[in-house]
């Protein structure tokens, strides 16, 4: 049979093609050339790229971590992220915003900002994703307080990175359902 890999006269594509489609696929997903490592990569980096114009005082460090932290295999999960994310995030801003009004960047400036803000996610039975974050925001936000505008750039990249992550998401859907890091060229099954 000769190597044809065109469309048949149906319009389906040739048998050799939907092998070469399939080897192809499994040869960059053992490389580790893979869908979801695409995904995330092209997220962070359009995040850091809108980051550095939408605040540009500051090291654009924020909105492409989210962005890896955000990306995900399906829109429902990415926005479940992105919600847990930035509440913990507005949780820890607040927190050590009010704290730092008494007391000073420090050990247990970061103690009280933390337990209080943990405590009252708790109360409010917010995911552990966001209780978490809250405790990573509280931590850096007193660390850059005497930095001018930190707190709000830290919330402003957030949401960055979690926009970026759900349209990348939805422009670059998985196919398969249960292979979350799986490249898929086509359905060459």
């Amino acid at each position: 049979m000769p190597h044809n890999n065109k469309k048949d006269h149906n319009g389906e594509i040739s048998m050799n093609t939907k092998v070469f489609i399939k080897h192809l696929s499994r040869e960059l997903n053992r490389a580790g050339i893979t869908l979801q490592t695409f995904k995330i990569s092209l997220a962070a980096g359009i995040s850091w790229w809108l980051a550095t114009f939408i605040t540009p005082h500051f090291y654009p460090y924020i909105a492409p971590l989210t962005a890896v932290l955000i990306t995900n295999t399906t829109f429902e999960k990415a926005v479940t992220k992105a919600i847990h994310r930035f509440l913990g995030v507005v949780g820890g801003v607040a927190c050590s915003l009010i704290v730092s009004q008494w007391i000073m960047p420090s050990g247990m400036a970061a103690f009280l900002s933390i337990f209080i803000g943990m405590a009252m996610a708790k109360t409010l039975k917010l995911h552990q994703d966001s209780i978490s974050q809250i405790g990573v925001t509280v931590v850096m936000v007193l660390a850059f307080l005497h930095s001018g505008g930190y707190e709000w750039a830290r919330i402003i990249e957030t949401v960055i990175g979690s926009v970026v992550a759900i349209f990348v998401t939805i422009l670059l859907p998985n196919r398969r359902a249960g292979h979350d890091d799986t490249l898929d060229l086509g359905k060459a099954t």
